[in-house]
């Protein structure tokens, strides 16, 4: 299954780690003094997290991927569309959580070359 952000295509095999783990309804029950329970509640069409998390095995990505999605992360307010298999998604980095792109090196250098390797997460929402 491929996946692109924008015009980056990003190794196969890097997982939607967060996919189930997001309700698309928020609820808030408040109870009045004579013990009546006041609930609210609505659907939330925005803002699902898109967490996309490299494995040990596999996921990985090179420097110029690497240097490719800080360029995206970097602009302020950028809205992207990731396209995962047949799925797309209007999306944008969750910079309230950072670091929003954070990958490591597979091997570590003082420079590391474009074709190296890095394993990481990338931090995405719906919007």
């Amino acid at each position: 299954m491929s996946i692109t952000l924008d015009t980056i295509t990003i190794t196969t095999g890097m997982v939607w780690a967060d996919k189930h783990k997001y309700a698309p309804v928020a609820q808030s029950v408040r109870r009045t003094l004579g013990g009546t329970a006041i609930i609210e509640y609505g659907a939330l069409n925005q803002g699902t997290p898109v967490t996309l998390s490299s494995l040990e095995d596999q996921g990985w990505i090179t420097k110029l991927q690497l240097d490719a999605l800080q360029l995206l992360a970097d602009a302020a307010g950028g809205v992207y569309t990731l396209t995962i298999g047949s799925d797309s998604y209007q999306v944008m980095f969750r910079h309230e959580d950072p670091p929003a792109v954070d990958f490591s090196p597979l091997i570590p250098r003082t420079l590391p070359l474009d074709d190296d390797w890095f394993v990481g997460t990338i931090k995405l929402m719906t919007v």
